[in-house]
């Protein structure tokens, strides 16, 4: 058990340290990147997205459960 303590311990020290870091420079390369990630309306894009998957996982199910009943 000894062993697998500092495993896991190394582990959430360097998630929290990756967690607390911050980009302070000015390379366009990386900034062209950010900004291509990011668009307007993207999270709106990724609400309406997951709404029609669920949505349709629905359609699915119901039709698949109305052919297993026949």
């Amino acid at each position: 058990m000894k062993f697998i303590k500092k495993p896991i311990l190394l582990l959430f020290i360097s998630i929290s340290l990756a967690c607390n870091y911050t980009y302070e420079g000015d390379n366009p390369v990386i900034n062209d990147v950010i900004k291509s990630q990011n668009y307007e309306g993207e999270i709106e894009d990724l609400i309406v997205y997951a709404l029609v998957t669920i949505f349709l996982f629905f359609v699915v199910g119901y039709i698949g459960n109305k052919k297993k009943k026949k």
